[in-house]
């Protein structure tokens, strides 16, 4: 009898452990508000059981993404990190925009019309086609403490031109040209967007708003808050994470009326998938709040494309993909290669020393 006992309740501990969704055993399960209408999706992606993800993103946030939708679901996930998209096999490709539209014009993507691509906050951040969806946004951007400029009553700048205006003389941050991605971007920007001659004409004229060139991109984070920095150029991704704190409501983020280099990050389903049905699921789950939500847990603060995101609807930042344009533009500048350089003489030139460790390289 005792050995009978044991074996019924092994056997309940393993049908217990089996059961998926919210639902118990004998239950329907029950899935998140986004999910409704996916009923029979769902039922045909658990009936394959099995789902391959494979990406070239930051693999703690991949990861999460994956046990999210796995736990879901209750559709097994393995994640396959994969440098080169042409080397994928599996069912899902997450990863550049770009990358997904060169796949898709080889023919290796399934198109899809998901059901949640009504929740993008612009429809140009998902194919026209359903080949893929954007699924997060950063971009070169301004972030500034609003309370700051306005007891000085300045206004916020709202494009590249406005920040060589003398009222922000000395208030602005930019990482150093030489030493980080940013400040590289932000040379390219201007060369791409202004010619390579005018582009280094416009930011040596900025120099005298530049307060401090600062050692790392996200400098400016800890220094925005207390008001110590004013004005900073930086990552979409690190501004949203000063948002975070306690002087969020000071803060501000804001995308240049112009333009500026930026890159989505995409989803889409490989033309050879094995399991089709789970990678549909898949592509509904990360248009999804369940699934835009699980970056900001992992603190990667890329501004999701989905509207009900927390963090599109904490900040209520918007981006047009129109604005952005692909850092593989720089390719086009004229000796690229000696940009920096020619900025660096530009300034010493003008007469600013650029080896003043008090301005530049500035931790």
């Amino acid at each position: 009898m005792k050995r009978m006992l044991t074996a019924v309740l092994a056997l309940s501990l393993v049908l217990s452990l089996c059961a998926c969704g919210s639902g118990t055993q004998g239950e329907t399960p029950t899935y998140p508000a986004g999910f409704s209408g996916l009923e029979r999706l769902i039922d045909d992606a658990r009936d394959e059981g099995r789902l391959t993800v494979c990406g070239d993103g930051d693999e703690a946030y991949m990861t999460a993404l994956c046990q999210k939708f796995e736990t879901l679901f209750g559709i097994s996930v393995t994640f396959r990190p994969t440098a080169k998209a042409e080397n994928a096999r599996g069912d899902v490709w997450l990863g550049g925009s770009d990358t997904c539209r060169a796949l898709a014009a080889a023919g290796k993507l399934l198109a899809y019309p998901a059901e949640n691509a009504g929740h993008l906050t612009n429809a140009a951040f998902g194919d026209g086609d359903g080949y893929w969806y954007g699924v997060a946004a950063d971009a070169v951007v301004f972030a500034v403490n609003a309370d700051v400029l306005r007891r000085m009553g300045i206004s916020a700048p709202k494009d590249w031109a406005d920040l060589t205006d003398p009222v922000y003389r000395e208030l602005l941050w930019v990482p150093d040209y030489r030493t980080t991605e940013i400040g590289q971007l932000v040379a390219q920007g201007a060369a791409v967007q202004l010619g390579r001659e005018g582009g280094i004409d416009f930011l040596t004229e900025l120099d005298t708003s530049v307060q401090f060139y600062t050692a790392a991109d996200d400098t400016f984070v800890r220094c925005l808050p207390t008001g110590e920095c004013v004005i900073a150029v930086g990552w979409l991704h690190d501004g949203l994470s000063a948002l975070q704190g306690d002087s969020a409501d000071a803060l501000r983020v804001i995308v240049p009326a112009s333009g500026t280099f930026g890159a989505v990050n995409a989803s889409a389903i490989l033309a050879d998938a094995g399991h089709p049905n789970a990678a549909r699921l898949w592509q509904e789950f990360v248009l999804s709040a369940a699934g835009a939500d699980v970056a900001a847990e992992c603190e990667d603060y890329r501004l999701p494309t989905v509207d009900e995101a927390a963090l599109v609807q904490s900040t209520g930042v918007a981006l047009a993909p129109s604005l952005l344009t692909s850092p593989d533009a720089a390719e086009s500048i004229e000796d690229a290669d000696t940009l920096i350089d020619d900025l660096m003489q530009s300034l010493t030139d003008s007469g600013v020393d650029v080896e003043d460790t008090d301005r530049w390289d500035v931790a």
